[in-house]
């Protein structure tokens, strides 16, 4: 299967997208205002401390604390833990996940008491942010485990033989004290590549220690790669045959990335520079304007209905178009099988976490509902976040859970609509700003200034910090705005016009 990737970068929004024959199939957006925590290392303090959950807040410098529950506090990771205490709760037992659950978390942390913890899930709705006491450092090949011995093979391989045979290669040439992680694209990679990850790696983690030793908390003491350099080291493959970059800094920073770890794949990388937008000449723009639609059309003439509540996400299977040309059996089968792989594609491009329940239509084919359970299989397993899924029950329903450690691309893009109490979304300020710079970039017009009419809460958005956002997309277009308050628009609407004789 061919894959590209494409980067998409202006003042206000950075996205990356993984194309799979030529469809969408994973998004990745960063903003100024919202960058992303998972992997950030803190030096954080406890604030307070729950018995009757097993958990912690920690303050890591956030707006809110971060959760922090026993199941995440590995003991050994605490300098000032008594060993007492260790041998009390442990025994004999040397179970890292036993250990764990064992200690209770009163007995482990102190109010006040300064911990190193890593960011495992963003911050979501009203809730913080995630931490964990058991660091690790990802790169491309392998994740470093400080502070163990512990060699470990990704999962995705079931060879056994090839398992025995990385962890002993590891073995042999890691440093004793840290511990290492094959990732599933290391599954390839020869004994060099290793070797030099290691030593990037090392170098990595001792800054961090040394960062973490000096001063006090709560601070950041290391931050998790940018999106650019992030996306290449997550999704770039042997199978990804381009990576287009519309930026100069862009594309330097992947070249330069993989010069680093895969020389032979820098010829892979293209700077785009044609007039049309990267994402418009890839026609992906329109498929990503669907991404937040309830409903989502399937080739078959049939549509799924994609509905997020408090405590799942329920996605239907209905017929829609579909009459089809022979029997209710093979056309329900065709249906329900068109939307498997659509509904797989789905939880990838929005990111979907949680627990998920799809309605399929009932069928009454036994091999027709193994079929579709094997295409789901399928489908689950190119997906790179971890899931599990159910069979099909007897009335049609698939429970999926999917980790979730980020917020849906929905709650991304999206306001809870104050008309409606939260009965639907529209588009936030930050993402009508994003759109009105992309329409800029299409037009022909070279006015001096333009007049730019929104949504009192979108102009707010412009002007607010002194004006920044909107100083951007001057620079950006090389004229200036005026910002008009138009009540009667929607807040994800918005008109320009140009003014050609604007006095100086």
């Amino acid at each position: 299967m061919q894959k590209k990737i494409l980067f998409n970068a202006t003042s206000t929004e950075k996205r990356a997208a993984l194309l799979e024959s030529d469809k969408v199939v994973e998004l990745v957006v960063e903003r100024p205002d919202h960058l992303r925590l998972v992997g950030n290392i803190y030096r954080g303090k406890v604030t307070s401390i729950l018995p009757g959950i097993q958990a912690a807040f920690v303050d890591i410098g956030l707006e809110k604390c971060a959760f922090l529950h026993a199941s995440d506090v590995d003991p050994s990771l605490l300098l000032d833990v008594d060993d007492s205490l260790m041998e009390r709760y442990m025994g004999q037992d040397t179970s890292k996940r036993k250990r764990i659950a064992k200690i209770p978390i009163e007995k482990v942390l102190d109010v006040g008491q300064e911990i190193l913890v890593q960011v495992a899930k963003e911050p979501i709705g009203s809730k913080g942010a995630k931490v964990t006491t058991q660091i690790s450092l990802a790169g491309r090949f392998l994740v470093l485990v400080p502070d163990t011995d512990f060699i470990g093979v990704s999962k995705k391989t079931s060879d056994l033989k090839k398992r025995a045979r990385l962890k002993k290669l590891i073995a042999q040439i890691k440093p004793p004290g840290v511990g290492f992680i094959v990732r599933t694209i290391g599954l390839k990679v020869s004994e060099t590549e290793f070797i030099k990850e290691i030593h990037l790696l090392l170098d990595s983690w001792r800054i961090t220690q040394n960062e973490a030793l000096s001063g006090s908390g709560p601070k950041l003491v290391y931050r998790e790669l940018g999106i650019t350099t992030r996306v290449i080291r997550d999704l770039f493959s042997e199978e990804v045959t381009e990576v287009y970059a519309d930026q100069d800094d862009d594309y330097q920073e992947i070249q330069e990335y993989l010069k680093a770890l895969h020389p032979d794949f820098c010829n892979r990388v293209i700077r785009y520079r044609e007039k049309q937008p990267l994402f418009d000449k890839f026609d992906i723009e329109k498929d990503l304007e669907r991404l937040l639609k309830r409903k989502v059309w399937l080739r078959s003439g049939g549509y799924i209905l994609i509905d997020k509540t408090e405590a799942l996400v329920a996605i239907d299977v209905n017929t829609g178009r579909n009459i089809g040309k022979s029997n209710l059996e093979e056309t329900i089968f065709k249906t329900n099988l068109d939307a498997a792989g659509e509904i797989c594609r789905q939880l990838r491009l929005r990111d979907i976490g949680g627990l998920i329940v799809v309605d399929f239509i009932d069928m009454q084919n036994p091999e027709n509902r193994k079929k579709i359970e094997n295409a789901m299989r399928m489908g689950l397993e190119a997906d790179p976040t971890a899931t599990s899924f159910t069979g099909l029950s007897k009335f049609g329903l698939m429970e999926i859970t999917r980790k979730r450690v980020r917020p849906e691309l929905q709650e991304f893009f999206t306001d809870v609509c104050h008309a409606c109490g939260g009965l639907g979304w529209v588009f936030s300020a930050e993402t009508v700003a994003a759109r009105i710079d992309r329409d800029l970039r299409r037009t022909t017009f070279n006015a001096p200034e333009i007049t730019l009419a929104v949504h009192p809460a979108v102009a707010a958005y412009l002007i607010k910090d002194g004006a920044q956002i909107k100083k951007m997309l001057e620079k950006e277009h090389n004229c200036r705005f005026t910002i008009v308050e138009d009540e009667q628009l929607d807040q994800d609407e918005y008109n320009f016009t140009p003014v050609y004789n604007a006095i100086s």
